[in-house]
């Protein structure tokens, strides 16, 4: 194969022999090595621009940026404070009574001597107790005693006497009861919804309140007649008629010869406060 290149001027100057040489194309080959160097030099020098000058600014802004010095906190003393933890509240003791049924012996002449009939309207005022009463003054509840918490309803117990007491009006004629008012379930699970309902305020002294609460039984069960005998404040006896007034589940009223009768109650609590 020839090396000769038809780039060499010997070859231009046959190319363009007896032609106009004025002419743009002579002239740009017999300057195209001169040009291609220049046009080399030049995309490199573009080329090194492109990726000097970034460097060059980057390098400058970093040598200009005021240097920030930690602090050095290895010789501060830092003052703590006693944090105190976060205890669980203890749970509230509260007593309710547990109704003790003593056998007494009636004598039939005694529960059906002279009976008495009224109209509905008039029976409302003849309340009976559990028990015969020794007056007709309202005196507290000193029977038998359930403590438990609003978590449990596990009692310890003391036992006493119970003196039930009248509400809604004089008491008349003294009737003994055949049988006591029952709630549904038993009475623990009384004593054990009024745990877990009531709700005692937060005192900053410990100190054992008691709360005495009387309600009627009425003939179809139902609480009436909620009230506060000896209220301590701090709202614990509003919280007692709320708690008793809460409860929807109907009692198994008294009976009295196989009828029912409205039976008036005694509940004493007791809020130990811690």
């Amino acid at each position: 194969m020839s090396k000769l290149s038809i780039y060499q001027n010997s070859w231009i100057d046959l190319v363009f022999e007896g032609k106009n040489k004025a002419y743009g194309a002579y002239q740009l080959r017999q300057e195209n090595d001169k040009t291609t160097a220049i046009a080399f030099l030049f995309g490199l020098l573009l080329i090194t621009a492109a990726i000097g000058i970034p460097t060059l600014l980057t390098h400058w802004t970093t040598a200009n940026k005021t240097k920030i010095s930690n602090p050095d906190y290895s010789n501060t003393t830092i003052q703590l404070s006693a944090i105190l933890p976060n205890l669980p509240k203890k749970p509230m003791q509260l007593a309710v009574p547990v109704q003790k049924k003593t056998p007494t012996e009636v004598s039939d002449g005694q529960q059906l001597k002279d009976p008495q009939i009224v109209s509905a309207n008039q029976q409302t005022t003849n309340i009976v107790d559990h028990l015969e009463p020794q007056s007709n003054e309202v005196k507290p509840n000193e029977g038998t005693t359930t403590v438990f918490s609003n978590s449990t309803a596990n009692s310890e117990t003391t036992q006493g006497s119970s003196i039930p007491s009248a509400s809604g009006g004089k008491i008349e004629t003294t009737f003994v009861l055949d049988k006591l008012p029952e709630f549904p379930g038993g009475i623990n699970k009384f004593l054990a919804y009024v745990g877990n309902n009531f709700e005692k305020p937060e005192l900053e002294v410990e100190k054992t309140i008691r709360i005495y609460v009387t309600f009627v039984i009425e003939k179809d069960g139902s609480m009436t007649d909620i009230q506060v005998r000896k209220d301590p404040g701090y709202g614990l006896g509003s919280e007692a008629i709320r708690v008793l007034k809460s409860l929807k589940t109907k009692w198994q009223p008294g009976m009295i010869a196989g009828q029912p009768v409205r039976t008036a109650y005694n509940l004493p609590i007791v809020v130990q406060m811690q």
